[in-house]
């Protein structure tokens, strides 16, 4: 449905991008981040109800600017969400359009997407997004992002594996390892009643991981030294020497020797560094375990339009990692 924010530009077309303004989505996509996005990509994220995109268009059917949101079933405080998570925020050079102003259309579609939120399934607004500190100080300034948590790296050397240590092994999704996962989820969940997180079932790795248009992911399931009982499960990108650890599916009682166990797996696949991204109290907690541990550019934004009394509740409370992302 088109919508006219009030004292936006007379002509200004802000809405939901119809399956026909695709070639544009991609088009303004290359131009601001200097690489293709392809069909598929796109279907991944916001086809069959996983998202919407949104966009600002001139009168002559220009599209100015550019949100994604991609739905993303999360647990507040134990209770389940839809949480909205923005990304592919795109703004054209072509036609400079004053996007610090408050009526420009960056902050007018970022308004109206964020006002289209509220729904039976996420009553309260809750968004986040991953942007940049660049990206988070316009977003502060016209009164559309809330800054709520930021995102460190961690970052582990290879170890010898010890005698008897915990094995870690590749792993495949089946009926049998699907139960498993399921299981390690809700131990996980219960780790964390009063934190944001978004669910980490088999079903979200089969999606997110096995069924991604144009990365590959390596599943291990980590596993008790003497009586084999599944501790966890890691999710990892790359085969070279620096490999990133997108995804940890666990209690968090067992992180520990999950990270010490995908020390010595890296040691054993010829792995130099292994990079954990991970939000602030999270970080904080196991960066003694770490080699170092350093801030990244990437700030967690909230919805500053929703109850003031969810940001006060979760503020640096969400557990992210780079798997959280849409683009890694």
């Amino acid at each position: 449905m088109t919508t006219q924010p009030p004292g936006a530009e007379a002509t200004l077309e802000v809405r939901p991008a119809a399956a026909t303004d695709a070639p544009q989505v991609r088009a303004l996509f290359e131009e601001v981040f200097k690489h293709a996005i392809s069909p598929a990509m796109l279907h991944w994220k916001y086809a069959e109800g996983r998202g919407q995109s949104w966009g600002a268009w001139e009168p002559d059917g220009t599209l100015l600017v550019h949100c994604g949101v991609f739905f993303r079933r999360a647990l507040a405080a134990g209770q389940p969400v839809r949480a909205a998570q923005l990304g592919d925020l795109m703004a054209s050079a072509r036609k400079p359009s004053g996007l610090a102003r408050q009526q420009s259309p960056f902050a007018c579609m970022i308004r109206e997407l964020l006002a289209a939120q509220p729904c039976p399934e996420n009553p309260d607004a809750i968004c986040f997004g991953f942007p940049s500190d660049r990206a988070m100080r316009l977003g502060e300034r016209i009164g559309v992002f809330a800054s709520i948590d930021r995102v460190f790296n961690l970052a582990f050397t290879p170890r010898q594996p010890e005698g008897h240590a915990d094995s870690c092994t590749p792993v495949t999704l089946n009926a049998r390892t699907c139960r498993t996962i399921d299981r390690l989820w809700s131990a996980m969940a219960a780790d964390l009643p009063q934190q944001l997180v978004g669910v980490r079932d088999a079903a979200y790795l089969q999606w997110r991981y096995v069924e991604h248009p144009e990365h590959r992911y390596q599943l291990l399931l980590v596993r008790s030294r003497w009586l084999k009982r599944p501790l966890g499960v890691l999710v990892v990108r790359g085969e070279g020497e620096e490999r990133e650890l997108m995804d940890i599916v666990a209690p968090l009682r067992n992180i520990p020797r999950l990270l010490k166990a995908s020390r010595e797996w890296l040691a054993r696949s010829g792995g130099q560094r292994l990079n954990l991204w991970l939000s602030s109290s999270f970080a904080t907690r196991f960066a003694p375990l770490a080699d170092s541990c350093e801030a990244l550019e990437f700030r967690i934004m909230a919805n500053p339009l929703g109850p003031a009394h969810i940001l006060e509740r979760f503020h640096e409370a969400w557990w992210l990692t780079s798997g959280d992302t849409d683009y890694r």
